[in-house]
């Protein structure tokens, strides 16, 4: 095994941190917190129905990210505009592609 400590891991089971910047990046979305968190909530939904922005909004808050509503929203509406994120309908959300 490498002395390397591993990457990152969400607190939700998503990918690591090193991956979601990638998926950001190719989308042309600089890094920040916030959006991390979003991508890692979404990757671990797992839902062909997607998630609400309020159901992605809990799940962070229970998982100890302090981010409100409306930050979940406006990164919710910039990933989508930048397609990273589709909506299915009825205000829900899922990530469009994986890798």
């Amino acid at each position: 095994m490498s002395p390397q400590t591993p990457s990152p891991r969400s607190v939700v089971g998503g990918p690591d941190t090193r991956q979601c910047r990638e998926w950001l990046q190719a989308v042309g979305l600089r890094f920040s917190m916030p959006r991390l968190k979003v991508v890692e909530a979404l990757c671990g939904a797992n839902d062909e129905q997607g998630v609400s922005a309020r159901e992605l909004h809990r799940q962070l808050n229970e998982a100890g990210e302090p981010l409100s509503l409306v930050s979940v929203r406006q990164v919710l509406r910039r990933m989508e505009e930048n397609g990273l994120v589709q909506t299915t309908g009825r205000s829900r959300y899922r990530l469009s592609a994986r890798g």
